[in-house]
């Protein structure tokens, strides 16, 4: 983040055009000051991608860019720059070097001595008038001078050749040809040694080029501001060292599940989960977190780890860490959840409010630390994803969707396609984080994780004696026996129900109708409760059985007459209440 202010009208929030995120934005064609510098975005991007935006005299909204698109374009600018300021060092130094190459004298060309020779001997006008095919004596010098020449070419011995008589003609062509190779010969030497020289002066210039370039990238670091850590990555660090250093209990939830940040065990009981992330080293923590998400800690226990310091707040552990320990922590707030996990009630760390559940204590801390809010109710929540979320309930739409398998309909895409994997396609999607079971349900693998791995999930009701082995069923309990929440009434006796399939079997009762009929017997009940329990007439198991005699029974209400009937003395309590 800029400590300086970017003049111009900001819209928070707003919907980017480059990244499609809702965040603070800046509009795309209007004049922003940045550091004493004009800047227009739409021109930027014209001018590092030559990518022209369409609709930008529409509406404000609709032509909007985020601060994260902003610093990227401001970066492919920048480079843009560089790179044409580099193109410029490196032409104009390509410049000055053929300026600075010297100049090669113009060599005159002497005509070659033996051509020179030959001409005068074919042009004589005293052989080609009087000799034109004797073998006179002007005739016998060519002559040997031919033959000299064939020996010389023929590598004879020079003991097996005649020395011929050299005309003095001939002797200075021989001369002259010597004179010519020598000089051809200084010429290529010093041809070589004047590529040498420019292939050198180009290393030369080209070193000299790259070192003006290294200065200038320093340099253009040095104007660099420093940069600046935002307060995400603040805390994300501040957190992590938190961890590292201290007893604290990281941990993550699904609904009132805790799992281990580090192998994804879960647990119901906290102190099982305090002790198992004991097992864990912290110092690779930072692997595990993540950086933009607020991280959930339970703060039971809070003792330093780098000494034997009894510690019992947070900002007291922040306080000696940096004292004591030299620890580098940055100077932010509610970098970290509080909990102080129980297995009964749960207590809010802030107010002291009390809670039978956990995804109740976290949904209400959205309510202290949530900095995504509603603008219509006001409603808190750590991620814009939830608030996206939950702005659908104030949006007037009719549309529902419907299953194409049995008609249902649901309120959102979402819950129709999770229904048709569920019941129609059949397809698992709770999978068992300790084998490689999956199930079709959260009841299921509840049940799984019970009978296959020995999860004890005990939850006892704090008013009454019963127990549950599951979160929800104890909520339902609660309910439906405490709080008496009875929301769906009976338009014609006023009855009220707590689920709306048990006023819809009551309307039986009012209407006469018998919709669920036994499939051996034919018999049929107002209610699908009645039909349950006449179901267990034609099962074989008989697992009521009475206590005082060796009687069993299919059904628990014909255990209970034979008890009224034959043992109506006898003091015992009913063994299966309903």
């Amino acid at each position: 983040m800029s400590v300086n202010n970017q003049k111009g009208p900001v819209f928070d929030p707003g919907l980017c055009r480059c990244c499609g995120a809702l965040k603070k934005c800046r509009l795309l064609n209007v004049e922003y000051d940045w550091r004493g510098q004009k800047e227009v975005y739409c021109d930027m991007f014209v001018d590092c991608f030559g990518l022209m935006l369409s609709n930008l005299d529409g509406e404000p909204l609709e032509r909007l860019i985020c601060a994260t698109c902003v610093s990227r374009l401001r970066e492919a600018s920048s480079f843009r720059q560089q790179v044409l300021k580099c193109e410029e060092t490196l032409l104009q130094a390509r410049i000055h070097l053929h300026e600075d190459e010297p100049v090669e004298p113009s060599i005159k060309k002497e005509p070659d001595p033996q051509i020179k020779v030959e001409v005068q001997l074919s042009t004589d006008p005293v052989q080609n008038d009087a000799f034109p095919y004797d073998d006179g004596p002007h005739h016998a010098d060519y002559e040997s001078d031919h033959a000299a020449n064939d020996s010389l070419d023929d590598n004879k011995p020079l003991s097996t050749m005649k020395s011929p008589k050299k005309s003095p003609k001939l002797k200075k062509s021989l001369k002259a040809k010597k004179k010519l190779k020598a000089e051809k010969k200084a010429k290529s030497k010093n041809s070589l040694s004047q590529e040498e020289k420019d292939r050198r002066q180009m290393l030369a210039s080209i070193a000299k080029i790259s070192e003006q370039l290294k200065r200038m990238h320093e340099d253009e670091i040095q104007l660099k501001p420093p940069k600046t850590i935002d307060n995400e990555h603040k805390c994300y660090m501040n957190a992590v060292a938190i961890v590292q250093n201290s007893y604290v209990c990281p941990f993550d939830n699904s609904f009132s599940d805790y799992y281990c940040v580090y192998c994804r065990s879960m647990f119901t009981d906290p102190v099982k989960l305090r002790e198992h992330t004991l097992t864990h080293d912290p110092s690779g923590f930072s692997e595990y977190a993540v950086t933009k998400k607020q991280l959930m800690i339970d703060i039971v226990r809070i003792d330093c780890r780098l000494c034997e310091e009894r510690i019992e707040d947070i900002d007291i552990l922040k306080n000696h860490l940096t004292t004591s320990h030299n620890v580098q922590l940055h100077d932010v707030t509610n970098e970290l959840l509080k909990f102080k996990l129980t297995i009964n009630s749960l207590t809010c760390t802030e107010c002291n409010g009390t809670f039978s559940f956990f995804h109740a204590l976290k949904k209400h801390m959205a309510e202290h630390f949530g900095s995504c809010i509603c603008d219509v109710c006001g409603a808190h929540y750590f991620e814009e994803r939830m608030l996206s979320l939950h702005m659908r309930c104030h949006q007037k739409t009719d549309e529902e969707f419907t299953c194409d398998e049995c008609g249902k309909t649901f309120k959102s895409k979402h819950s129709r396609n999770l229904h048709v994997a569920r019941l129609h396609r059949k397809e698992a999607a709770y999978e068992c984080n300790k084998c490689d079971e999956v199930f079709y349900s959260y009841s299921l693998r509840y049940r799984h994780m019970i009978e296959a791995h020995g999860e004890r999930r005990m939850f006892q009701c704090e008013h009454c004696d019963r127990v549950y082995d599951s979160r929800k069923s104890l909520r339902e309990h609660n309910r439906r026996s405490h709080l008496k929440i009875f929301r769906h009434q009976c338009e014609i006796c006023d009855k009220r129900f707590y689920l709306p399939s048990r006023l819809k079997e009551h309307m039986a009762t009012h209407t006469g109708e018998r919709n669920f009929r036994c499939e051996y017997c034919g018999k049929s009940y107002p209610r699908l409760r009645g039909l349950k329990v006449h179901m267990q007439s034609h099962s074989a198991d008989k697992r009521y059985k009475c206590t005082l005699c060796s009687a069993s029974f299919t059904q628990n209400v014909n255990l209970r007459s034979h008890i009224r009937r034959q043992h109506q003395t006898a003091d015992m309590e009913d063994p299966y209440p309903e």
